[in-house]
């Protein structure tokens, strides 16, 4: 494959993932559709995924200068806000391993430092979740293709 079209490929694979309410499933799938190998389809899936996190936990106070997306952080924090903060406080790490691409990783990483967890906790944990469904997805997809082209 040549490079321009294993880039055009990755970085689509990566847009995917980085966009709110596609997450990793979406973006691993993508990518293994467009006929980029999995290890590629989860590294760029996982790695627009996981971008967000740093991004708004970093620039989150400047965000919040903007009235349109104050308005949209202030949504999510509402939306997942206190489901979040009990969640966590019962089951610790392992609700933003399993839960981060499920709620996903925007609103993970809006609402998770106003309920009181550390960002390095949000930072590894959540990269070690997105990592795990993007593997799992990658599994899935191929174990499926190759199931159905034996039968």
């Amino acid at each position: 494959m040549l490079i321009i079209q294993y880039m055009t490929k990755a970085l689509t694979t990566w847009s995917v993932g980085f966009f709110p309410y596609f997450e990793v499933y979406a973006a691993v799938a993508a990518g293994m559709a467009m006929k980029l190998d999995p290890v590629s389809s989860v590294v760029w899936g996982v790695l627009g995924n996981f971008t967000p996190i740093p991004l708004l936990l970093w620039g989150y106070s400047r965000l919040m200068r903007v009235p349109q997306l104050r308005a949209w952080l202030l949504r999510m924090e509402r939306r997942g806000g206190q489901r979040v903060k009990h969640a966590f406080d019962r089951y610790g790490a392992w609700f933003l391993i399993l839960m981060t691409p499920i709620l996903g990783s925007w609103t993970i990483a809006v609402v998770s430092p106003i309920i009181g967890i550390h960002p390095r906790r949000i930072l590894l944990f959540s990269f070690i979740g997105i990592t795990l469904y993007g593997v799992v997805t990658a599994v899935a997809i191929a174990s499926g293709m190759s199931w159905f082209m034996h039968h």
